[in-house]
């Protein structure tokens, strides 16, 4: 009879200290994923950041082109990352279409011979599009600070 009960009661504290160890590991995961979800959040930010500073003196070198690429990925992982509420996907894909302007404007160079008017209006868009483009970290950063403030996650 004692046998029984010492068996039942380590079997229970056995149960408990597996349920405590789950718990543990439980919580660690959640934390894990919090972890996560700030870095790939994070890391779309910094992919932002670069071709920003590329753009801000943007002559289509070959360090600036290649900064397209994560920018590109960035933008298309940032529609899953973030909620759609959140008007960060949107915000990120108006970065690019101004983005776009000022890369793509060296291609337009030789429209200038054959109609300078066409030009001068694609000129004035590249112009407005890198002011958009200065200024809008500070949107940008607004816009993600709930979700890059890894103490409010």
């Amino acid at each position: 009879m004692i046998l029984k009960v010492v068996t039942a009661a380590a079997t229970i504290g056995v149960a408990a200290y597996v349920a405590q160890i789950s718990r543990r590991q439980w919580l660690t995961n959640k934390e894990k994923l919090r972890l996560d979800l700030y870095n790939r959040r994070f890391e779309i930010y910094m992919r932002i950041l670069d071709l920003y500073q590329a753009l801000m003196s943007w002559d289509a070198t070959p360090e600036q082109k290649q900064l397209q690429y994560p920018f590109i990925k960035a933008h298309r992982e940032a529609r899953f990352l973030f909620p759609n509420d959140s008007g960060v996907f949107e915000y990120i894909n108006e970065f690019r279409l101004h983005a776009l302007k000022i890369v793509n404007f060296d291609q337009l160079k030789p429209l200038a011979a054959v109609s300078p008017e066409e030009f001068m209006k694609y000129a004035k868009e590249r112009e407005y599009s890198a002011g958009w483009i200065l200024n809008s970290m500070g949107g940008l950063e607004e816009k993600l600070a709930p979700f890059l403030n890894f103490h409010n996650m």
